[in-house]
């Protein structure tokens, strides 16, 4: 065998130490730096700007939609003019909506939550302490609100004009307005009744609130016949409603009781 000090030994030795060779080995080693902590810092906001960037488009898409449905009707408004009119394309619009029927119920869904009345607003409303009849002035305060709201009043009166030739488009509206609060307000309403109340009774008395409030007033907003009520005039309008809603718990949950001690 050929020692160290050999030749060829000595020449496969300098050709191993050759600048070329070590760069090549280097650079072929995993790096072991530490993480560069501007680097993450910017890969996160990068990260939250993209999240609010369509953030945004989820609310231009969903105010222009609602602006056409408000001023085209349903049938005539289509997800290109949705698109069109949002400053988006057809794609975007179909990312955040995967059909012309979600995007009309989500924006029924926003209109009313826009006046608190949707499930979280009425959760908070019983685990903050308040009394039902507390909790009743305070949901049909917004309730009348929304009635008198010039939006939810155009779109009443679209659904109204259109349900003859299109009655999907009326139970579209139903699901995502009416019947999803009145759903919720059952729920909270059989909360306060702790097991003495079932929930079709609940659902009842849910209902029965719902028409107090609307009375004629309603009717004769749609037909453009009565101006809105004022903060004092709703007030009053309200506390009638709750108290006799309250008189009508009150008797269904005492003849539970009676009941349940025979």
């Amino acid at each position: 065998m050929e020692g160290l000090s050999s030749p060829k030994v000595q020449k496969v030795i300098t050709l191993l130490q050759s600048p070329q060779i070590l760069n090549t080995t280097q650079k072929d080693q995993p790096d072991q730096r530490e993480p560069d902590p501007h680097h993450s810092q910017q890969t996160e906001r990068d990260s939250e700007r993209g999240e609010r960037d369509v953030e945004e488009k989820y609310h231009m898409i969903l105010h222009a939609a609602s602006r056409l449905f408000l001023k085209e009707g349903f049938a005539n408004t289509s997800m290109d003019t949705v698109a069109k009119a949002s400053g988006v394309s057809k794609q975007t619009v179909y990312s955040h909506f995967e059909s012309k029927d979600a995007l009309f119920k989500a924006a029924i869904t926003s209109k009313c939550r826009s006046y608190q009345l949707d499930t979280q607003q009425l959760i908070n409303a019983t685990s903050n302490a308040l009394s039902l009849f507390e909790c009743l002035q305070k949901v049909g305060h917004q309730f009348m609100r929304l009635l008198q709201d010039p939006d939810a009043i155009a779109i009443f009166r679209v659904i109204i004009a259109e349900a003859v030739n299109n009655p999907h488009v009326a139970t579209l509206f139903y699901q995502a307005g009416p019947e999803a609060s009145l759903e919720t307000l059952s729920d909270v309403i059989e909360t306060f009744g702790r097991g003495s109340l079932n929930h079709d009774l609940a659902h009842q008395l849910a209902c029965d609130y719902c028409s107090l409030l609307k009375g004629d007033y309603h009717t004769m907003m749609l037909c453009g016949i009565q101006s809105p009520l004022s903060n004092e005039e709703i007030q009053s309008h309200v506390a009638q409603a709750a108290e006799k809603i309250l008189l009508l718990f009150t008797h269904y949950t005492q003849q539970s009781g009676s009941r349940s001690s025979l």
